[in-house]
């Protein structure tokens, strides 16, 4: 899976070399997709450890709650 990733990020690095070698002039990005682009990761990764800790059962306890007890 990491290597299908790896080889992935790879073709894409190359692709954007490649058109970036062929059109030379600067690139004007919009706001919305920049964002999407820099926000969707953090997102997607709060939203998967919040529903993979949902179901787990397991709650954090200090140590003097733990001796208490």
């Amino acid at each position: 899976m990491l290597g299908f990733l790896w080889a992935g990020a790879l073709l894409l690095s190359a692709a954007l070399r490649f058109w970036g070698a062929r059109h030379p002039e600067p690139l004007q990005a919009r706001s919305g997709p920049v964002l999407l682009l820099v926000l969707a990761p953090a997102l997607l990764i709060t939203i998967w450890l919040l529903w993979s800790s949902r179901g787990s059962g397991e709650s954090e306890q200090s140590d003097t709650d733990q001796e208490s007890a």
